[in-house]
């Protein structure tokens, strides 16, 4: 019985204690949105440290104090520390602001905390004029302020003279 116990209690680590298809979280702060989390399947695991997993993607949306949507993000993956308010989505991420810029990369994490969004992977960054290519960036979470780091290489796209 001893044995069959501890097997028993390796193996339960393995299994989400909480499973939700279809789920919506939404973080709030003084009773306002601030973000709304969609996902088609959420699974929560309780180890050494407790965290949530989305193995078929999410949708995040991020809300200013008034309500409106500042930007979002998608990605196929993401795994939440919920201890730490850290998050890290991979796969096809892709991160889209409210001026229409639209970020592109395989990992990025986001501190919830900080409400920061950050990355040392290879960045695709794509606006009206130009499309920005870099090895990392450090941005707010509403994608309006960012920082590339070793930018690869940058195209202007010229406007036509009116």
């Amino acid at each position: 019985m001893e044995k069959i116990h501890e097997i028993s209690i390796q193996n339960q680590a393995s299994f989400p204690i909480e499973t939700i298809k279809d789920c919506e979280i939404i973080y709030s702060d003084s009773a306002k949105v601030r973000v709304l989390l969609n996902a088609t399947l959420m699974n929560r695991y309780a180890d050494e440290k407790t965290y949530v997993e989305f193995k078929d993607g999410l949708k995040v949306q991020f809300f200013d104090v008034n309500g409106k949507k500042e930007s979002e993000l998608n990605a196929d993956y993401a795994i939440v520390d919920d201890e730490n308010d850290f998050m890290l989505a991979e796969n096809n991420v892709i991160v889209r602001n409210i001026e229409g810029d639209i970020l592109e990369t395989e990992k990025l994490n986001w501190n919830q905390q900080k409400e920061e969004i950050f990355t040392d992977e290879f960045v695709k960054i794509t606006t009206e004029n130009e499309v920005i290519f870099g090895e990392g960036l450090v941005s707010n979470q509403n994608f309006s302020r960012y920082t590339i780091r070793k930018i690869k290489g940058t195209i202007t796209i010229n406007q036509p003279d009116e």
